[in-house]
């Protein structure tokens, strides 16, 4: 057995490119061409896949990481390739005779080939399809070349209802939770109406699957700023220093009183139920 060091190839200009998904582990039983890891730069997400064959024995990369061409990605124990083989195979290769119409016809089918097996998005369009579970590969693209926009990862969600919905029942059976609400403050359980019991269902299934938007807005804080500037101590007379957040705080709280609804979660086991938050 010998150990083969498995580098990140040429990528071109890009450096410092983020990973963002491992597809192995230690100890894992790889082929060629088996995916390792992607990485995505601002212009296009990549696969990078195997060169050899044989069992991973350390991993040195992990999500997250920056990568550039010949970083390590891992280090594969492999079987050694006995020298009678190989010169057995370059001698039977040097008898081969290869016309340029062959060679040329050979490039062509292997780039047809690769077309069918990589699937062209944008970073953009492959977060989407990530959030939604969803395989780009199989989703057919719409644009040139075969290239998959958000409106293709759509179509195929749409198409195929029962999927996506086995998918968000994994999901759920998975997830539990570690505390209930009633460890941190009172609460009171609540029946909730047809129409709120419907729509539960709807808004959970878009928090698990529907990209989530910042909005921005902007406030006048004008006399906010004067009087939290204008705050002194009553006995020494010095400035008391207080930061904008304690006040959003404030805010935050006073609104979450005025609307309780949002100080609230749907029971996890039984959706017909909401559990409204007293603290």
């Amino acid at each position: 057995m010998q150990d083969t060091e498995i580098k990140v190839p040429n990528i071109g200009d890009f450096k410092d490119v983020e990973v963002i998904e491992v597809l192995v582990s230690e100890g894992q039983e790889i082929k060629k061409k088996d995916p390792l890891i992607t990485i995505e730069s601002d212009k296009s997400s990549v696969e990078i896949p195997s060169n050899f064959e044989g069992k991973i024995k350390s991993l040195n990369i992990k999500v997250g990481d920056k990568v550039s061409e010949d970083d390590l990605i891992l280090i594969l124990e492999s079987e050694e390739k006995k020298n009678e083989e190989k010169s057995n195979t370059e001698k039977e290769f040097k008898k081969i005779k290869i016309t340029k119409s062959e060679i040329k016809q050979s490039i062509n089918n292997q780039i047809k080939t690769l077309s069918k097996e990589i699937s062209f998005a944008s970073p953009k369009a492959r977060k989407f399809a990530r959030e939604l579970g969803v395989d780009i590969a199989q989703v057919t693209g719409s644009e040139k070349d075969g290239r998959v926009i958000e409106e293709d990862i759509k179509k195929f969600v749409s198409s195929k209802p029962k999927n996506i919905i086995e998918i968000k029942e994994e999901k759920t059976n998975k997830v539990k939770n570690e505390f209930k609400h009633s460890d941190f403050g009172e609460i009171e359980i609540k029946e909730i109406s047809r129409v709120k019991k419907l729509s539960s269902v709807y808004l959970t299934n878009s928090w698990t699957t529907i990209p989530h938007v910042t909005n921005h807005d902007e406030a006048d804080i004008t006399e906010m700023e004067n009087f939290r500037s204008s705050l002194k101590d009553i006995y020494t007379g010095e400035r008391i220093r207080i930061t904008p957040l304690a006040f959003i705080i404030k805010a935050l709280v006073a609104s979450l009183k005025k609307f309780p609804s949002f100080n609230s979660s749907i029971d996890e086991i039984d959706s017909g139920k909401m559990t409204l938050k007293k603290y």
